[in-house]
C-alpha cells in the first residue's frame, strides 16, 4: 500500500516519523473507489512550509476549489491544533491522543468541498435562516473551526450565517478542541458561533437538528441511524463507512425524503443495504482508511 506514496527528498527524520503515522493512525489516505490499489491523493503531496503555502498547495492539486472554503481554511491555522508545530503544514494526520488523529489537510479539504454545495443550497432556499452544522469527533478542533468560519458573521459571502456543534465521546478531546480554539479562535466561542459538547457520535446532538450538513471524521462499522434522522431535507452528510483496518468506503449521504422512516440494517455485510432509500441519497466518493467511530460505554 505504501510502496506508491510520494516521498519528498527533505527531512529524511520526518519522513520517517511521517510513514509510522501513516501506518499506525491512518486517517489520512484517500483512494480511487474503482482501483483501490491506487492513491488518488498522494501523502505529502500538498506539504507547505508555511500555512498558507500548504492552502496554496491544496488549491493547486484541485482539492480546493470553492473561494469560500479557501478563505476558511487560510482563517484557521493548523499548527494551532497539531500537537507538534514542526508538523503543521505537512499533508499527513498526527494522532492527538486517546485513539484519534487530525486527518491529513487534504482529506479535510476533500469533505468541506463535499459539503459545499448543502450549505449553499440551504442559504439560498432559506437567506433569513441560520445554517446549523454537526462536526462529529472534534478532536483537536480543527474542522470545527473552520466550520465556524465558513459561517461566521459578518462575512460577504453566499453562505448564511450559523452556528456549529463539535461533539466528542471522549471529555478530554473536547477540553482539547476548546483550548486550541481559545488561541486564535476565540472570537467564534464570543459570538456563539461554535459549541463543543462531549456527546456519543453514534447518537448525534438531537437537541439542536435537523442539520445541514453533518461531518464525522472517524470510521463508523455501518451507518448511524440515529444520526443521520437528525439531517435537514436537502441536508447531507459526508461519513466514512467500512471495519477497522479493512477496507473504508467515505460516503455522501442526502436526506432527499422525509418520511420519517429508516429500516435498519438487515445483518448483511453491505453497509447501505435495509435502508429506506426514498429518503436517503447515498454516494462514494473515496476510498479511505480512518480511525473508528467510538461508542460511548
Amino acid at each position: 500500500m505504501f510502496g506508491d506514496l510520494i516521498m519528498p527528498p527533505r527531512r529524511p527524520l520526518l519522513l520517517i516519523v511521517q510513514f509510522f503515522l501513516t501506518s499506525a493512525f491512518p486517517s489520512l489516505s484517500a483512494y480511487d473507489i474503482n482501483n483501490t490499489s491506487k492513491p488518488l491523493m498522494r501523502a505529502w503531496a500538498c506539504s507547505g512550509k508555511s500555512h498558507k503555502e500548504m492552502i496554496n498547495n491544496l488549491v493547486s492539486a484541485n482539492i480546493i476549489k470553492s473561494t469560500i472554503n479557501n478563505d476558511a481554511l487560510l482563517a484557521v491555522d493548523r499548527r494551532n491544533y497539531v500537537p507538534d508545530i514542526n508538523y503543521a503544514y505537512d499533508d499527513s494526520p498526527q494522532p492527538i491522543g486517546y485513539g484519534a488523529t487530525i486527518s491529513a489537510p487534504h482529506m479535510h479539504a476533500h469533505v468541506i468541498e463535499e459539503l459545499l454545495p448543502s450549505l449553499l443550497r440551504a442559504s439560498s432556499d432559506y437567506p433569513t435562516r441560520p445554517l446549523n452544522i454537526l462536526d462529529v469527533g472534534c478532536g483537536s478542533g480543527y474542522l470545527t473551526a473552520v466550520f465556524g468560519r465558513m459561517v461566521q458573521q459578518p462575512r460577504k459571502s453566499l453562505l448564511s450565517n450559523g452556528k456549529v456543534y463539535g461533539i466528542d465521546v471522549i471529555p478530554q478531546l473536547v477540553q482539547l478542541s476548546s483550548s486550541n480554539i481559545m488561541k486564535q479562535d476565540k472570537d467564534l466561542f464570543d459570538s456563539n458561533t461554535i459549541q463543543c459538547i462531549v456527546r456519543d457520535g453514534w447518537n448525534g446532538y438531537p437537541e439542536a437538528s435537523p442539520y445541514n450538513v453533518i461531518h464525522v471524521g472517524a470510521a463508523a462499522s455501518s451507518f448511524p441511524m440515529e444520526l443521520m434522522k437528525q439531517l435537514a431535507l436537502g441536508g447531507r452528510m459526508v461519513i466514512p463507512v467500512g471495519p477497522e483496518n479493512g477496507p473504508q468506503i467515505l460516503y455522501q449521504v442526502e436526506r432527499v425524503g422525509d418520511k420519517g422512516q429508516i429500516v435498519g440494517l438487515d445483518g448483511s455485510d453491505d453497509a447501505t443495504r435495509g435502508y429506506f432509500e426514498d429518503d436517503y441519497d447515498f454516494r462514494q466518493v473515496l476510498g479511505v482508511r480512518y480511525v473508528p467511530l467510538v461508542r460511548s460505554n
